[in-house]
């Protein structure tokens, strides 16, 4: 079976390939945006979108505007806006609760007082919400969230399977001990969980070790969103000084720490020895994997598609809450995944002008090497 094939076969002639390559060849979001109508059709098979007339008044709460990942999904949802000319009748309001979930609390309630079309959060911690979403159910104001974790009343959280992106990586540590002839490895791990995603990722860690007893676990430390790279780096500078070159692999649930783990093995001159992994894809992360190559202690990560959750949401509102959509119909399923690349490494780090999610995922490297010598 061809790939051409395969993706009749099973989406239209719109396979997994074609949504993480959309905006990662030509123009970023720009492109995504462009091509949402295809989008939408191959996810829900709906009619193509057109943006709708009617003005609305929206509230996007970051729960951390800092983070790389609210930035991107934000920047992804104002894209989308542009393309489809929408920005010119909704008014949007950005709110920053920066780590505080009980800043998060009022900012919800705040938005329903202010009687808002629709409310979006982004990356919230909304377990310690409850009050404040039963004060949006009762409101029936429609309510959105992005890798918030799905609670009622959302009509969608948009995220990524964090079991499969926390296990990618994991697995490419074991791998990669592997490769390098060892029968017995050391590691530490950075865990976080204040995010269900983190969180997640952390969960599959143990289950990776329970299954690799040959790797021993030296250390495992705890952190809050708050500090989170210097304390990282203060973490890792206290395992290299008790450990030294004894460590193999330091994992970090996402780039950043990963990015402040590496800064501090490569001040200590141990790039050649301990490695590290990551998750998300973050832009900075895949810049300093690309430049510093073998030199640079990041071996992976797997590359989210930030940008396409916040243009996804905007589309989600403009049929649902803009055209007055069936939320039902248009989202049967409340948790709504994208796929993302399987694994960032060294063989398949996108180009410096492609987005990260836009990376060949290793599979369709695989497949290309194969399919002309089984096709005869």
């Amino acid at each position: 079976m061809t790939d051409t094939e395969d993706r009749s076969n099973v989406f239209g002639k719109i396979s997994r390939r074609d949504l993480l390559n959309w905006g990662g060849k030509a123009g970023g979001a720009v492109a995504v945006a462009a091509t949402m109508p295809k989008m939408a059709e191959f996810v829900l098979g709906s009619t193509p979108a057109f943006a709708a007339d009617k003005p609305l008044n929206i509230a996007v709460i970051g729960q951390q505007m800092s983070a790389q990942s609210d930035q991107r999904a934000w920047e992804g949802m104002q894209t989308w806006m542009k393309g489809m000319g929408v920005d010119k009748t909704w008014k949007m309001n950005l709110t920053d609760a920066k780590g505080d979930p009980g800043k998060l609390v009022s900012q919800i309630q705040d938005a329903v007082t202010a009687k808002v079309d629709a409310i979006i959060v982004l990356f919230a911690t909304l377990t310690a919400a409850h009050a404040a979403l039963d004060t949006v159910k009762q409101s029936g104001i429609p309510f959105f969230s992005i890798d918030s974790g799905w609670q009622d009343p959302a009509i969608a959280d948009l995220t990524s399977n964090n079991y499969i992106l926390g296990g990618a990586p994991s697995q490419y540590m074991a791998d990669r001990l592997l490769g390098q002839g060892k029968s017995k490895a050391k590691i530490a791990s950075i865990i976080a969980n204040f995010h269900h995603g983190t969180r997640k990722r952390g969960k599959v860690l143990e289950v990776l070790l329970s299954e690799n007893n040959w790797i021993e676990q030296v250390d495992s430390r705890v952190i809050q969103y708050d500090g989170f790279y210097e304390k990282t780096q203060n973490i890792v500078n206290d395992w290299l000084t008790r450990y030294g070159d004894e460590l193999d692999c330091i994992w970090c649930p996402w780039d950043e720490p990963a990015m402040a783990a590496s800064e501090a093995i490569v001040a200590k001159g141990l790039q050649d020895k301990i490695f590290v992994v990551g998750a998300d894809g973050h832009p900075t992360a895949l810049q300093r994997m690309r430049d510093g190559g073998a030199k640079w202690p990041q071996k992976a990560t797997s590359a989210q598609a930030f940008e396409l959750w916040g243009a996804y949401c905007g589309w989600l509102v403009n049929e649902i809450v803009g055209k007055g959509g069936d939320a039902k119909k248009l989202v049967p399923v409340p948790i709504v995944e994208f796929p993302t690349p399987l694994l960032v490494s060294e063989v398949n780090v996108p180009g410096k002008a492609d987005q990260p999610w836009s990376a060949t995922d290793l599979y369709y490297l695989y497949q290309e090497r194969v399919l002309k010598g089984m096709k005869g």
